[in-house]
């Protein structure tokens, strides 16, 4: 009684806010006004099939992201996934002068990690966006290829696009040589921790060192030090002397493109130490802390009271992750799993189940009011409107709709993700009520929870417990009955991050009976989770996903 009660309540809100529409609108024909909450109307509960399969998800633009993956991540059902990355870096100052007897001191890599700070008494993190627990063999080298701004076969301007399996958009690709350059440092056990990091600096009144600074968790290593030895320190100290300090007087260090074309940036390797064991984690190379600082000394000669003297000073040559940022991806897809979503069909019976993984994985396709024998999607749609001539004519008013997916546990990864995101994939566009949702945790910068429920948990009336993902599509429908717009097809993804919406576009769109889909969000890009879903052919009947509609109607009972 208390959701009756509930529903009861909406209704009255969305008749009144629907009606007023209605009253603007010379298209439209009127029913009910002026009796919203009187016996002569009733809310009914309708449910209405839905057709979903399968489509692998193909290679995807991968630069220009706003975070980037690095790791390796294995799923016991999809197979493993490889996330490498190349970027180019640009130094923050231009023509620099590095002084005299310049002595090469230490080279720091900062990346900071995806994370969450909680202020209390203390700052404490939380990484957001590990996936996996075991370390990594991680390799960085100098990179050899240039990463070009601009595509020489496209239109004047046209920017250059790369793409996930280190292709360019015209089908050169990206070779291993030329990425692995000079090896820089190699850490044949590396994991992320979530701690800060202190700095700190020497007090030269007191000869103490002091805390000078607290950086939040990052990948922080030395590429080169005088006081840390190899293997995770590059011994080779010539290397950044030649490469830096040698062109001080050189034009490769006094414009951006000439240093990008001189230096084409780092390259970064993963690779899994076991192949069912790794972790992938989510690092933000375009932020101003992403960096390479060289710290260096040198001699400057002053002359006071008469006097000259040499004094030794410190200096710092700072390159950022600016320009060109590209993940590489490599998965070793389960073979019999491929098979299986390959050979999907996208007639009226739809698939038993729905793969769904980020990356390069697999999505899902969702076609509403799916026709059946003697119930076409026209027959369906007319129950709620009529019409005639462009008149719509609304019979049922629509008061919530929503679709319900049932994880199956017994293929699925316990590792699940938390958000799953519908979008029209015949315009490449997320919902309406994509838009219409307002909702954001500000703690997380999560949203869109009333569009989009997170994973629950509910009961069944024998006490089982099973895992769900609901999405609401009230205002969707209502743009289909009300202004008559097309039914389009849906997708269905994984997310890292929902309200990450912009579309990551594929090198080549998938075609579905004339539809193209063009992309897929970058939420699903950086997200290697999988889940399987019921699909609307489950052989558990229980589960299988539908549509539910509450809708209101003149009730055809007698008054009392």
């Amino acid at each position: 009684m208390k959701y009756f009660n509930s529903v009861s309540f909406k209704s009255v809100c969305v008749l009144s806010v629907i009606f007023m529409i209605q009253a603007c609108d010379n298209d439209f024909s009127e029913i009910g006004t002026g009796i919203v909450g009187t016996p002569d109307f009733k809310i009914t509960h309708g449910i209405y099939p839905v057709n979903t399969y399968n489509k692998k998800i193909t290679t995807f633009q991968s630069d220009g992201l706003s975070e980037n993956l690095l790791g390796y991540y294995y799923d016991p059902l999809f197979g493993g996934s490889n996330a490498d990355f190349v970027g180019q870096l640009a130094p923050r100052t231009y023509a620099p002068d590095f002084g005299d007897e310049t002595v090469l001191d230490s080279v720091v890599l900062t990346i900071p990690y995806a994370n969450t700070a909680e202020v209390e008494e203390s700052t404490t993190y939380t990484l957001d966006s590990l996936y996996g627990s075991d370390p990594i063999k991680l390799s960085i080298f100098k990179n050899n290829y240039y990463l070009r701004a601009f595509d020489p076969n496209a239109d004047l301007d046209a920017t250059q696009n790369y793409y996930s399996n280190g292709t360019l958009a015209q089908g050169e690709t990206i070779g291993a040589s030329d990425l692995e350059g000079q090896l820089i440092y190699q850490n044949n056990s590396y994991f992320p921790s979530e701690n800060s990091i202190d700095l700190w600096e020497n007090n030269e009144e007191t000869n103490v060192f002091e805390l000078a600074s607290t950086l939040q968790p990052s990948l922080r290593v030395h590429l080169f030090s005088n006081t840390i030895p190899a293997p995770n320190s590059n011994p080779n100290a010539m290397f950044w002397d030649d490469l830096i300090f040698s062109k001080e007087e050189d034009v490769v260090l006094t414009k951006a493109s000439d240093f990008l074309d001189y230096f084409r940036g780092l390259y970064f390797k993963a690779e899994p130490i076991s192949p069912t064991q790794g972790h992938l984690m989510q690092l933000d190379f375009a932020s101003s802390n992403a960096n390479v600082t060289i710290y260096y000394s040198y001699e400057e000669t002053i002359t006071a009271d008469g006097e000259t003297s040499t004094i030794t000073l410190q200096g710092e040559y700072e390159m950022n992750f600016t320009g060109n940022r590209v993940n590489i991806f490599d998965n070793t897809f389960n073979a019999s799993l491929l098979q299986t979503i390959e050979d999907t069909t996208t007639d009226s019976d739809g698939d038993d189940y729905l793969y769904l993984k980020g990356g390069e994985g697999s999505m899902a396709i969702v076609e509403l009011f799916a026709d059946q024998v003697g119930n076409s999607e026209e027959d369906q749609l007319n129950e709620f409107r009529e019409v005639n001539n462009g008149l719509v004519t609304v019979k049922r008013l629509i008061n919530e709709a929503y679709l319900e997916f049932y994880v199956d546990e017994t293929q699925s990864n316990s590792d699940l993700p938390n958000r799953v995101y519908i979008y029209d994939i015949d315009n490449n566009i997320p919902m309406t009520d994509f838009f219409l949702d307002q909702t954001v945790n500000t703690a997380s910068a999560d949203s869109k929870f009333t569009h989009l429920v997170p994973l629950s948990t509910e009961t069944s009336a024998d006490g089982t417990e099973q895992k769900k993902y609901k999405i609401r599509l009230t205002e969707h429908l209502n743009n289909i009955v009300i202004d008559d717009s097309t039914n389009v097809r849906l997708g269905l993804v994984v997310s890292s991050n929902v309200g990450a919406a912009a579309t990551r576009g594929f090198q080549n769109s998938i075609d579905i009976e004339g539809t193209e889909i063009e992309g897929i969000p970058a939420g699903t890009v950086l997200s290697p989770k999988s889940v399987v879903l019921h699909g609307n052919n489950s052989p558990v009947a229980a589960k299988r996903v539908k549509l539910n509609i509450y809708y209101t109607e003149p009730s055809t009972e007698p008054n009392n």
